[in-house]
């Protein structure tokens, strides 16, 4: 609808400009004709003065005579003609001025017609025609004019046409507007606008149905070829990233299961000793040389090692289990416990000291508790391959707290897991490409180079990042960095506000015991 207006007030605009230079030629024609019309009557006038004028010519008193003969002729004429001898040249003579300016007279030898308003107002028509003179009567100019009765009229016929013809254009225009824009344009134009929205809210479906041969058709046709388009790579983009979710998922996998591997060994020798104690207290038990209360305390200690050895297989089957993501809240510090007793036998087959010094206060976030114990047990292994297993070799893990580092949004709290190792540390060139797929430096068979690059993968997936570090001789630092939970990040808020309150006060409070809010494990 404000299509069709604008097409039609731009039509309107040029229009009225064409109507009005229309009018305004017509004027000028009509004065043109007028003027001609006053000139060729003073020509006649004159023509048929032309004896009286002869015999002025050869009188004693021509100038008299012919004021005479002018005054005689005027009086035949309509009454409000004037004809009179005039003196254009301003040659000194007793003729009176023309009427007009005198440098508006074009030539003093041939007629000339002017139209201007004399003194009253009025508008006149002034034709000025030379008369050849004698010796004793020399050249001069009659005057001859009349009122210019039809320029009023020549101006109002002209606007009233002007007028009538804009006005029903104003018509013709409105009516195509109303009918016209809405059914030509604006019904098709609210189709249009209603599919864009829905295609910019991902709805594909419904196809327009614009029955026009126009711009506006060929528009609507184009739309539903897009939509197609849009429709059939939606769903190709759909089925790839299914098959990458797929392909990341398996791998994922098989990065545990190879870990696993790794694992069995230790497990076997941790699974072992309680095996042995099972063994020993059931053939005391068997044997019937025990009293009641030795059987008892026995069978105790045989519950005991064989919970102790369902809970070495459940780790392994928590970390082996393929299941489907699911975030949750979840303490980090209890999945690092969780971890470090998993890796704890390898560690000891290693000959490598494991040191994990955590904080009372628990960790949350909201997390794949299996995908962050795939990514823990994946830089403890990765830290233990790179060590020699001799005398002092270490892993320390520590937990704090820490902002995100970027620039173009505000700070978020976030929990921080540093795993340190005093192995050989890593090349400064390799650090770029450490969490590149399939990048390794281990040989042959020792690592499918997938750890890193998976690990790398779900912090980022849980909006966290992985930070390295590393000294050549002196060991690696690997920093885990993911978003503190929204409901634990309101108390840590509160928590900093109220030791900013106590702070403002003049009570000093004893700072804590190094024993009293953290505890170091020597595994």
């Amino acid at each position: 609808m404000r299509l069709a207006a604008k097409l039609v007030l731009v039509y309107l605009i040029g229009l009225l400009l064409i109507v009005g230079l229309f009018s305004y030629l017509t004027i000028q024609n009509e004065r043109r004709l007028a003027a001609a019309l006053h000139q060729q009557q003073a020509a006649d006038i004159i023509a048929s003065m032309s004896r009286k004028l002869e015999s002025v010519y050869r009188s004693v008193h021509p100038r008299e005579e012919l004021q005479q003969v002018l005054r005689q002729t005027t009086s035949l004429q309509t009454k409000r003609m004037k004809m009179r001898l005039v003196e254009p040249g301003g040659s000194g003579s007793s003729a009176p001025p023309p009427g007009v300016p005198i440098d508006v007279i074009v030539t003093q030898r041939s007629m000339t017609t002017i139209s201007m308003p004399d003194p009253s107002g009025e508008e006149r028509l002034y034709t000025y025609v030379p008369i050849a003179g004698t010796k004793e009567f020399p050249r001069g100019t009659i005057e001859v004019s009349a009122p210019d009765n039809t320029a009023k009229d020549r101006l109002h016929r002209s606007l009233m046409r002007s007028a009538i013809a804009i006005l029903g254009v104003t018509v013709l225009s409105g009516v195509v507007v109303l009918f016209g824009g809405i059914l030509m344009v604006g019904k098709p134009l609210k189709q249009l606008i209603s599919k864009v929205h829905q295609v910019g809210e991902g709805n594909f479906d419904g196809p327009l149905d614009v029955k026009q041969n126009d711009e506006l058709g060929r528009l609507g046709v184009a739309i539903n070829q897009m939509c197609e388009q849009l429709k059939s790579q939606r769903q190709k983009i759909d089925e790839e990233t299914a098959a990458r979710i797929a392909t990341v998922g398996q791998l994922r996998h098989a990065d545990r299961l190879s870990t696993l591997g790794r694992l069995a060994a230790g497990v076997a020798h941790e699974m072992g000793t309680p095996l042995n104690v099972v063994s020993g207290r059931a053939e005391l038990i068997a044997s019937g040389e025990l009293s009641s209360d030795q059987t008892r305390r026995s069978a105790l200690t045989i519950k005991q090692e064989s919970d102790r050895i369902a809970g070495i297989i459940r780790s392994l089957l928590d970390f082996a289990r393929r299941g489907n993501p699911n975030r949750d809240r979840a303490d980090l510090a209890a999945l690092v416990d969780e971890t470090v007793t998993m890796m704890r036998p390898l560690a000891e087959k290693k000959n490598v000291d494991i040191r994990w010094t955590r904080t009372e206060s628990p960790m949350i976030s909201k997390v794949d508790s299996g995908q962050i114990r795939q990514v823990l047990t994946n830089l403890i292994v990765n830290a233990i391959s790179a060590m020699d297993g001799q005398a002092g070799d270490t892993i320390t893990i520590s937990a704090r707290s820490a902002k995100s580092d970027d620039p173009s949004v505000a700070p978020i709290e976030m929990h921080q897991i540093d795993i340190v190792d005093n192995g050989h540390g890593i090349e400064e060139e390799h650090l770029e490409s450490i969490f590149e797929p399939f990048f390794t430096t281990k040989d042959v068979g020792e690592g499918t180079g997938l750890g890193l690059s998976i690990a790398h993968g779900i912090i980022e997936d849980h909006e966290g990042r992985i930070e390295v570090s590393s000294v050549l001789g002196e060991g690696t630092r690997f920093s885990v960095l993911l978003p503190v939970d929204e409901a634990d990040e309101i108390l840590l808020n509160q928590d900093s506000q109220q030791l900013l309150e106590n702070a403002s006060t003049d009570r000093v409070d004893p700072l804590p015991t190094p024993g009293s809010s953290r505890s170091e494990y020597n595994i």
